[in-house]
């Protein structure tokens, strides 16, 4: 390769197959730029005329590369100006799970005290007073009915 031209950041890069690749970005010692492809300088053919010419097809290089996904289409090919690869997607699966984080235990203690506290007492009385039809009261003999109040005597 010291006999070929230079490869320099601009170049357009075509496969063996004449499909447009895109224009290299990127040059270091082994390897060129070219989108998200990193090309080896063995698969170079040849530069002539301020373009790189590789020895695969696009897709062929995209597959050996590890980019199966970024295969040239034919639209984007007869543009000439760029290349599309498409987007991975990546999903989050949420979920719970359960984890045993320890124990807790938990103690009732019953604390008794005897203590002196003056208290207020209430009492109540209550006081019946039956009366009969006239308003007189009935008193406790009366109650008793006269039979029983004979026998008794």
């Amino acid at each position: 390769m010291a006999d070929e031209p230079e490869i320099t950041v601009g170049m357009p890069v075509f496969g063996a197959d004449e499909r447009t690749l895109g224009a290299v970005e990127a040059v270091d010692g082994e390897t060129l730029t070219v989108g998200t492809l990193e090309i080896p300088r063995t698969a170079v053919a040849q530069v002539s005329a301020g373009a790189v010419h590789l020895r695969l097809a696009a897709s062929a290089l995209a597959a050996q590369l590890g980019h199966p996904q970024a295969a040239v289409d034919d639209e984007s090919v007869s543009a000439g100006d760029h290349l599309t690869i498409p987007i991975a997607e990546e999903r989050l699966a949420v979920g719970t799970r359960e984890v045993d984080l320890g124990e807790i235990e938990i103690r009732k203690r019953v604390v008794e005290e005897t203590v002196m506290q003056p208290v207020t007492v209430r009492r109540e009385v209550v006081e019946v007073i039956q009366r009969d039809a006239e308003g007189r009261e009935i008193g406790v003999q009366e109650l008793v009915p006269p039979g029983a109040a004979q026998e008794h005597r």
